[in-house]
């Protein structure tokens, strides 16, 4: 039994009035060759698209990524505030030396003040144990500004440092500040023990 026989296609262009051709010959070959084209082009472009996707590693972050900014973050040391400026802590030493060695003068005198004004306790002004005592706590009260002298120099630096505060820089002006403190301890006990004796004397 034999195979039909292809039916043969036509092909014509309508309201031409065209009699309708049968699609053979160079016609169809135009036609497959066309469609074998396009689909050989869609082909390479589909393998392309995903032979690029293949060749590029992905942009994802990796885990040794963060290992290693978890590792740096560690190790970065935290910004140190600036320290005392070079010599100022000598200076502060210094000067708190200088008043602790008048402080010494001065407990050296009180002993003998406090005889004195016991002394005269009752004395008129002008009595001989009157005017004995009198030199006594004069002599503690000369010892004491001896003891305030450095203020004057820690007034000094402690305007300077406090120009620098404003740059963050904070730690001249707190030396400063602890050593100020020092010496004015010394300088307020020495005071209450003068106005305790010249209470006693008037």
């Amino acid at each position: 039994m034999q195979d039909a026989a292809p039916v043969p296609r036509l092909s014509h262009e309508p309201g031409t009035g065209t009699t309708a051709q049968p699609c053979y010959g160079a016609s169809m070959v135009k036609c497959n060759s066309r469609l074998a084209l396009i689909a050989t082009a869609s082909c390479a472009l589909m393998l392309g698209g995903c032979s690029d996707r293949g060749d590029y590693p992905s942009l994802a972050r990796r885990p040794a990524e963060d290992v290693y900014a978890n590792a740096r973050a560690a190790q970065t040391p935290a910004a140190q505030p600036p320290g005392v400026s070079a010599g100022l802590t000598s200076k502060l030493a210094a000067l708190l030396a200088t008043a602790r060695k008048a402080h010494e003068s001065f407990v050296a005198r009180q002993p003998a003040a406090t005889r004195a004004v016991s002394a005269a306790s009752g004395a008129a002004k002008g009595t001989e144990a009157w005017s004995v005592a009198s030199v006594a706590v004069a002599g503690l009260e000369s010892a004491r500004s001896e003891v305030g002298l450095p203020l004057a120099d820690l007034d000094r630096l402690e305007v300077e440092a406090s120009n620098r505060v404003a740059d963050g820089a904070d730690a001249d002006f707190k030396a400063v500040r602890e050593t100020r403190a020092q010496v004015e301890a010394l300088t307020t006990s020495e005071s209450d023990v003068i106005d305790s004796l010249l209470g006693r004397l008037r």
